[in-house]
């Protein structure tokens, strides 16, 4: 599975924001949520083959808070609204009811954690049929990363997963029915991952097309001029005897020679055929 998670800008104010957090962790030891979270998304990571793509840490619209997770695969758009709520909870059909730690009985839990998903789901689709973006049907679930949380349903309204119910939830999505092809999920990643990141989008340019590539015609460099060559019309080659310029004792001396080769050359083939005849 790819995860995305887009960076923001780094502010005076992040940066002081970090170094409070960071004191936060170290006096205190209430950091479970936050390794909680991180083990959910750690088991969809190697649960979930390459055909899926998870969105953490998105920040959809300008000073808003972080969106849930967004979870895009071949089984569609599905928004993880993952909760740190503790206790003993009822889940029948879109209500939602919390046990009292006082009294022990069950009253209406604050917040309603399944229209809660339900409402982002709903709100990631305003999103992108805002922007023109044809998707699916979103599908909101809710998992808790306590270990600890005991939840007694009656047909929910959406699918609840308990911390070591992920296991099932990742064979679930893996058996799914296929509703979007690999470009459609690429295609939807990548657009709320730039929106997450607005700056990483590069505006097309005047003379650019879909690729990045200069529309316009490259200026001809004019061709390198080869330097005026003189070619004459009849070639005056000087005679041999001038170019080796040999004297003439030399010229017999070299004649003698070429003779004595040719003999001694004769004398060997008539040697040999004799030989091979004998």
């Amino acid at each position: 599975m790819k995860l995305i998670e887009p960076h923001q800008k780094t502010t005076q104010k992040d940066s002081l924001q970090k170094l409070l957090n960071l004191i936060k962790k170290l006096l205190t030891f209430d950091s479970a949520d936050e390794h909680a979270e991180e083990m959910i998304i750690t088991q969809l990571m190697r649960g979930l083959d390459n055909r899926f793509v998870l969105l953490h840490n998105l920040r959809l619209e300008a000073g808003r808070e972080v969106f849930p997770p967004i979870l895009i695969g071949p089984p569609g758009l599905i928004v993880l609204n993952i909760s740190f709520a503790k206790g003993f909870f009822r889940a029948k059909e879109e209500s939602w009811w919390e046990m009292s730690k006082s009294s022990h009985r069950f009253g209406p839990g604050r917040p309603n954690l399944i229209k809660q998903s339900q409402f982002y789901a709903h709100k990631l689709a305003n999103i992108l049929d805002a922007h023109e973006k044809t998707h699916p049907e979103i599908t909101p679930i809710l998992i808790f990363a306590n270990p600890g949380v005991h939840v007694e349903t009656a047909s929910p309204a959406i699918r609840i997963a308990l911390m070591d119910g992920v296991e099932n939830l990742i064979t679930g999505l893996l058996k799914s029915e296929e509703y979007l092809k690999p470009n459609e999920i690429n295609y939807l990643a990548d657009f709320l991952e730039l929106m997450a990141n607005p700056e990483k989008s590069l505006p097309l340019g005047e003379e650019e097309d879909f690729f990045g590539r200069d529309l316009h015609l490259l200026d001809k460099k004019p061709s390198p001029k080869l330097p005026k060559m003189t070619i004459p019309d009849e070639f005056s080659l000087p005679p041999v005897e001038d170019k080796l310029r040999f004297s003439r004792k030399q010229w017999v001396l070299l004649i003698v020679l070429l003779i004595i080769t040719i003999v001694v050359l004769i004398g060997a083939i008539l040697y040999a055929l004799n030989y091979y005849h004998a």
